[in-house]
Parts: C-alpha cells; sequence; structure tokens
C-alpha cells in the first residue's frame, strides 16, 4: 500500500497539514464575501443606493443558500473525491466573486452572491472528508484548531485594511477583483498539491446494504434521525453564527453614524474579532482534550456569545467596544474542539460524518443569513438600526437552552 498522508497514526504529513490548511484558507477566502459585506457596506450602499432591507436580504442570500443546499450536496456528492471536489468548485468560485465586483444593482449582486455560495455549498462538507483522507484521527482537533487560527489571521487582515484600501483607491469594486486573483492562485496551487493523493490512513468501511447507502435519500433521513444531538449542536451554531454576522453587518453602521467611530476606525475596531483568535484558536484542541464535560463545553461559548453581543452595542467608546468584540471573537475558540463532536458518535461512517457536518453548517448558515435580515427588518419597521441588532441578540439566548439539554459525558453522545 501506498504511505499514507498521515506518518502513523498519530501524526500528519506536512502535505497532509499544507492541504488541510490550504483549504481552511479557501473557505476564509470565499466567506469574506459576506464577513466584509458590513465594511464595504457604506461604499457599497453609495454606489448601489440600496435599502436596510435590501442590505438584509444581500446578506441573508449568503447563508439562505448554504441552508438549503449544504444538506443534500452532503448526500449527493459524497461518493465524489474531495480532492477533485475542491478544485471544481474554485475553478466556478473565481469568476463568480470576480463577477460581484461588475455588479450594477442590487438585482445583479443578489445573482452573482447566490451562485458564488451555491457553488461554496457544494465544496464545504467535504471538509471531513479531506480530514479523513489526509490527517491521522487523533490530530483532527488540532488541525481544526490550526485552521481556525489561519482563519482569523486572515480575517484580521483583511478586515483592517480592506476599508483603507477602499478608501485609498477609491472602488470597492476592486476589492472583489483582488477576491478573485486570490481564488485564482489558491485554485493553481491546490492542483500542485493534490495531485495523486495517498490513500486514507484508515481503510474505507464496508459498504452498507443498498437501503442503507449513505448516499441515499432513505439513509440521509436516517442519519439525521439517529444522531438527534447533531441538532442540538446545530442549534447552537445558529445561535453564535446570527450574532457574529449580525455584527459585522450593521455595528460600523452604528458606530459611524450613533457613536461618531469613523470607518476607518471601525475597520481596525473589528479586527478584534479576530486579533485574540490567532493565537488563541489552538487552544481548541486543548478544550476538545480536557474539557471532557460536553454540555459545559457548549454551553460556555452559549453563553458568552449572547453577553457580548449585547455589550458591543452597548459600547459607546473604541475602548469598550475593542473589548466586547474580543470576547466575541473568543467564543469561537470552542469551535473546532464543537466541529469534531461528531466523530465521537457510535458507529459512524466517514460520510455519515460528512452529512452531520454538512447538518451543522445549515443551521450555522440559518444563522448567519436569519440574523442579518431579521435585525433589518425589524430596523425597517422600527426605524432605528439597534433595536433590530439587539432583538436579534436577544434571540440568540435560545443557544443557552439548547446547550444544557446536551449530554455531559462522550458516552452519552452514543
Amino acid at each position: 500500500m501506498a504511505p499514507s498522508p498521515a506518518a502513523s497514526a498519530t501524526r500528519t504529513t506536512p502535505r497532509g497539514w499544507a492541504v488541510l490548511l490550504l483549504n481552511r484558507l479557501h473557505y476564509s477566502s470565499v466567506v469574506l464575501s459576506s464577513f466584509a459585506f458590513g465594511l464595504f457596506l457604506p461604499f457599497i450602499q453609495a454606489d448601489l443606493k440600496l435599502s436596510y432591507l435590501e442590505i438584509g436580504v444581500l446578506q441573508g442570500v449568503w447563508w439562505a443558500t448554504s441552508a438549503l443546499f449544504l444538506v443534500p450536496f452532503s448526500a449527493l456528492l459524497g461518493r465524489f473525491d474531495p480532492n477533485r471536489r475542491v478544485l471544481a468548485a474554485l475553478a466556478l468560485l473565481t469568476p463568480l466573486v470576480l463577477t460581484q465586483g461588475l455588479a450594477l444593482g442590487f438585482w445583479t449582486l443578489l445573482a452573482s452572491r447566490f451562485l458564488t455560495v451555491l457553488t461554496h455549498a457544494a465544496m464545504a462538507p467535504a471538509r471531513p472528508l479531506l480530514l479523513r483522507r489526509w490527517a491521522a484521527p487523533q490530530q483532527y482537533a488540532t488541525i481544526t484548531s490550526v485552521g481556525l487560527s489561519v482563519h482569523s489571521t486572515w480575517m484580521a487582515a483583511t478586515l483592517t485594511f480592506s476599508p483603507l484600501l477602499i478608501v485609498a483607491l477609491a472602488s470597492w469594486r476592486l476589492a472583489y477583483f483582488l477576491q478573485a486573483s486570490l481564488l485564482a492562485i489558491q485554485l493553481i496551487i491546490w492542483a500542485f498539491i493534490t495531485r495523486n493523493p495517498p490513500p486514507p490512513l484508515e481503510p474505507e468501511p464496508p459498504s452498507p446494504p443498498a437501503s442503507e447507502n449513505p448516499n441515499s435519500a432513505l439513509s440521509l433521513i436516517s442519519t439525521l434521525r439517529a444522531y438527534p444531538h447533531a441538532w442540538l449542536l446545530g442549534c447552537i451554531m445558529l445561535c453564535l453564527s446570527a450574532s457574529w454576522t449580525t455584527v459585522l453587518t450593521f455595528l460600523p453602521t452604528i458606530l459611524e453614524t450613533e457613536r461618531g467611530i469613523a470607518i476607518s476606525a471601525g475597520s481596525i475596531l473589528f479586527g478584534f474579532l479576530y486579533y485574540a483568535l490567532i493565537p488563541g484558536a489552538p487552544v481548541g484542541s486543548r478544550i476538545f482534550k480536557y474539557v471532557t464535560n460536553r454540555r459545559l463545553m457548549v454551553l460556555l461559548p452559549a453563553i458568552f456569545n449572547t453577553a457580548f453581543t449585547v455589550a458591543a452595542l452597548l459600547s459607546d467608546n473604541f475602548t469598550l467596544a475593542a473589548l466586547a468584540l474580543t470576547g466575541l471573537g473568543l467564543v469561537w475558540v470552542f469551535v473546532p474542539a464543537m466541529e469534531v463532536l461528531p466523530f465521537e458518535f457510535a458507529g459512524i461512517a466517514p460520510r455519515q460524518v460528512s452529512m452531520l457536518t454538512a447538518l451543522v453548517l445549515t443551521f450555522s448558515a440559518v444563522g448567519f443569513g436569519a440574523g442579518p435580515v431579521l435585525a433589518g427588518a425589524v430596523a425597517q419597521a422600527a426605524d432605528s438600526l439597534t433595536t433590530g441588532v439587539l432583538t436579534v441578540a436577544a434571540l440568540t439566548s435560545l443557544g443557552i437552552m439548547a446547550a444544557t439539554l446536551f449530554p455531559p459525558r462522550p458516552g452519552a453522545l452514543n
């Protein structure tokens, strides 16, 4: 047998690390179109004359599309090689991101964002399959944590400097053109680094009967019913995600119009969501190893998420807002550990892990999308952007309720 991407049962090769971290960078580069939308918003709104509701829809379609297609794509495309899935997706994403910079109005921008995220939804559920192919099982949480650190570094840099670059170049469209260029470079690197991939560390489990085929609709439903704790995990991620995009979308405008903090200073301020995550994200693997009470592991981020979201909205100066946003960012050090939890489910096959991961990503996408839409609708009805965002913050307390229902011990997940 050819060498495995993991040098042993406990060690992943440098090539495996490079593939998995590059895949994380793909994700970061694509979702930048959503996470940075709030900082681009003053420039885009002035150019395209967008209403609050249209802004919410543009942000919401990004995640609503993910919510609709992540689980079906995980079942339908699970049989295909994950390396080639990512390659095909990158080849499509590069021109699609470019079209966002060419948008002439609300409808053209909406269409380009929809097609971009539709393609991304086909790529995202491949992540667990890539982990199985390229990583040693004992390092899943570690690699996911380091990946979050890479993501945080990328996002901190782009959120800090993108608005300054737009101001300097006098064009928000160039930011999308630059993003498309970076995706093209990643496409070339991915094609090179994944050539002739080695077999996975563990042999593929025996194929189940046709009636239980993990790619069939029947097995998809059975998998989603067999592991109810994945639904609780998804609910928690929904609340974390709703807070994140709502704050990123609307807080820059609130700070500029109500607190007198210029958008250039706001871009530096929003980097605090990621600054602490850069060194702090690897803690996620430690959390998974040492916080054996899984209920506590998911309850803490749920509580902190609601508390820091409210604190960020009520902060009346740069320092308090920076502290609150730092806390909101640190909530996500728990996420790598939470992402690995489905691997603990008894008797679960790799493709079923992909399905459950897609389920959690679907909940997360619903939160990412519904948060800004709900906040925008309430803001338009109440004529108060702060009221809209606070409404979403209050509803994220539902994540705390879901966390209290999560089983406390790994054995209970079985």
